[in-house]
């Protein structure tokens, strides 16, 4: 999904344009404020989204030389690397919040989020990587006046160059394909009044959270494999972007809202605390 201030190199305007990603981390915090005590410290939202766009995950991929970047995209087995990520950016969170670092929690529940949200993000359960590695037939990038250009699909000659890019960029093409979709998702998502974006989310909900539970059970409610599969087949339709607007993006910020809370949930010890109080929140979302 696109912070869109990646779009701008000046670090100032960083957080001026806002993305898919801040729009949902700020119906997440509002939910969280809802719910963590007052007394219990989490990084405000103008903390998190500052670690958004270039200075964000986004802002990596397009810094980096293309080496060794975290992937963003659900593959292998269940998922099992972005998984690892959220899980390392969890863990992370949780120590700076035990410490009191305003700047290293801020900077975790933002990457926390943004990994959260790629991995519900239909595109990103579509194998790009590996569609990419087998259009790059030759693997050194293309250099234009000696600097290296990412992303242009490097043939064997000139030829098979253009097929590849065809292939990656043209018309119906891989990434050609994610772009669409993603930039879809960014307009109805920047159309929307935040109040639209907040699930209805029942107390017990914040108690003894199981962050792997929350995170795959979202990916099986929004029916988010399904969805990419019926984008690529039809296009953007009424009835995919209705859903996007009711089910897939309420289902991302409940998920963004409940793993931050968890980690409060840990670094504050929580559910000690609020023992009884959270035994009775269950019973009353069960009994609803």
């Amino acid at each position: 999904m696109y912070s869109t201030t990646t779009l701008v190199k000046n670090p100032k305007l960083n957080g001026k344009l806002v993305g898919t990603h801040q729009v949902l981390d700020r119906a997440a915090r509002k939910i969280l404020s809802k719910h963590l005590p007052r007394s219990k410290y989490f990084p405000t939202i103008k903390e998190i989204v500052y670690f958004e766009g270039m200075r964000g995950p986004d802002g990596l991929k397009r810094k980096s030389p293309d080496d060794d970047d975290p992937s963003h995209m659900f593959v292998g087995k269940d998922g099992d690397e972005l998984f690892q990520q959220i899980l390392n950016h969890y863990n992370n969170l949780v120590a700076a919040l035990k410490h009191r670092d305003a700047t290293r929690s801020a900077f975790e529940a933002a990457w926390l989020a943004h990994m959260i949200t790629d991995g519900l993000t239909p595109a990103h359960h579509f194998p790009l990587s590996e569609a990419k590695d087998e259009l790059m037939s030759n693997k050194e990038f293309i250099k234009i006046f000696g600097e290296p250009v990412k992303g242009i699909m490097h043939g064997r000659n000139a030829l098979e160059t253009a097929r590849n890019n065809w292939l990656y960029w043209g018309a119906g093409g891989y990434m050609s394909k994610h772009v669409a979709y993603e930039y879809g998702v960014a307009i109805i998502a920047a159309a929307l009044p935040l109040k639209s974006l907040l699930p209805p989310i029942g107390k017990g909900e914040f108690c003894y959270v199981d962050i792997k539970k929350v995170f795959y059970d979202a990916i099986r409610r929004a029916e988010v494999p399904e969805t990419y599969r019926k984008f690529r087949e039809e296009g953007w339709t009424t009835e995919l972007a209705f859903s996007t607007k009711n089910l897939l993006l309420p289902e991302i910020v409940r998920t963004i809202a409940l793993i931050w809370y968890s980690a409060a949930e840990v670094a504050y010890n929580l559910n000690n605390i609020n023992h009884k109080q959270c035994q009775k929140s269950h019973k009353n979302d069960q009994k609803s």
